[in-house]
């Protein structure tokens, strides 16, 4: 004869354990820490991959004698204006050529910019003028809202808002 199965009766495996009025809570507070986690190694892992050091904006202007004014978003999200301000002539000098140019990088996406739409015009350079530079930005990488990174030879200065 078989005895109906009670909660004496049934064996150690098919017994239910009641769970925690704290389960859920933990389980969400726990993938929230992880995923935040994970983000911030993220970010830190993609910083690493972009060149140059960062630096000040007070940096940057001691360094190269240009103050950048604006990034902003133009021709249906085809092209990038890079508008700086020259503070010494000598210093930026050297920005305003091809080769010497800033190289823009989005953040989130670590898409490097550095195709020019025309050759840098670097004539009559002149303290407290504004110089600025048309970037390609074919693949939409930088939009209105994105956080932008300029790359001015060893300086990266970082967290520009793109306009």
């Amino acid at each position: 004869m078989t005895l109906p199965l009670t909660a004496a009766t049934k064996p150690e495996r098919l017994r239910r354990v009641p769970a925690s009025k704290y389960s859920l809570p933990v389980t969400l507070a726990l993938v929230v820490v992880v995923t935040l986690g994970g983000w911030q190694g993220w970010r830190a892992y993609r910083a690493a991959q972009i060149p140059g050091t960062p630096a000040s904006a007070e940096a940057v202007e001691a360094r190269y004698g240009i103050r950048i004014t604006h990034i902003a978003v133009i021709a249906g999200g085809g092209l990038i204006d890079f508008r700086f301000q020259i503070i010494d002539p000598d210093k930026a000098a050297a920005l305003v050529s091809i080769e010497g140019r800033p190289i823009l990088i989005a953040e989130d996406s670590g898409k490097v910019i550095d195709s020019l739409y025309h050759p840098p015009h670097s004539h009559n350079i002149v303290a407290g003028q504004s110089q600025y530079f048309l970037y390609n930005d074919r693949g939409g990488a930088i939009q209105r809202g994105t956080l932008v990174s300029v790359v001015l030879g060893d300086l990266r200065l970082e967290h520009i808002v793109a306009k």
